[in-house]
């Protein structure tokens, strides 16, 4: 849910503009209306004693409020200006193609996507046995992706919590990706054997655990989702239908 930007916010947003003109424009504010409240509504009664301040030249109320207002026109629009261009420039990254690519080579060389690894105990003694599969996650793009995420879920009946992915070489849940950068993530763990007692078979096992879904996110780019089907009786368990 996005939250709608107040006027106050929306002059915050023109003040954090780093521009110098706002503060040139505060200067002339403080310097020029003492001697505008001084010449048109207040006169000290010992004016020999305000030399300093008799010295700054008498400024017409009508001339002070325009060139104060002048002033302030011109630094609300090029800081409004300078705002759009970074709102255009923000958009444009969702509006240009995804630079994140989600790969999964069924051809598995090197054992990349999936493998049969051993959860180790404390003592460094086997715990149990498990599947594991991983999707390549490759910036394709010409920037540095920024807080690479990457959340798994099942879609089917028996769908849980989502949960994120951990980045293979690092065992973090997030990630830089320069360009041209490709990182294993691990999205499924499956015990060994796949096979167990009491698990969903058949049509039921379909529409109970469904496919995986994989959704990748990072900063300033829209989310990129692939589906993959499930069906742990085969090998490799995860296959994508549209290219079946």
């Amino acid at each position: 849910m996005t939250t709608q930007p107040t006027r106050i916010d929306h002059l915050k947003m023109l003040w954090a503009e780093g521009l110098l003109g706002k503060w040139l424009a505060l200067a002339w504010f403080v310097v020029s209306a003492f001697p505008v409240v001084r010449d048109e509504f207040w006169r000290p009664d010992d004016e020999s004693s305000w030399k300093i301040i008799n010295l700054i030249p008498h400024w017409p109320l009508q001339t002070w409020a325009i060139v104060t207002f002048a002033m302030l026109l011109v630094w609300v629009y090029e800081a409004s200006y300078r705002a759009s261009v970074k709102d255009k420039g923000r958009l444009s990254l969702y509006e240009a193609p995804s630079p994140i690519e989600i790969i999964f080579d069924t051809n598995n060389r090197q054992q990349r996507y999936w493998s049969l690894e051993s959860v180790m105990n404390p003592d460094n003694t086997v715990s149990h046995n498990q599947y594991r599969y991983a999707v390549a996650i490759r910036n394709t793009g010409g920037r540095t992706l920024r807080d690479v995420r990457v959340v798994t879920e099942l879609t089917g009946q028996l769908k849980h919590k989502p949960s994120a992915g951990q980045f293979e070489m690092t065992n973090a849940t997030n990630a830089d990706l320069h360009p041209g950068d490709e990182r294993l993530v691990t999205i499924l763990n499956w015990p060994h054997p796949a096979i167990q007692p009491g698990m969903l078979a058949g049509p039921s096992a379909k529409g109970g655990y469904g496919g995986v879904k994989v959704s990748v996110s990072a900063t300033d780019t829209p989310v990129v989702t692939r589906t993959f089907d499930l069906d742990y009786t085969k090998q490799p368990m995860l296959f994508d239908p549209l290219l079946d």
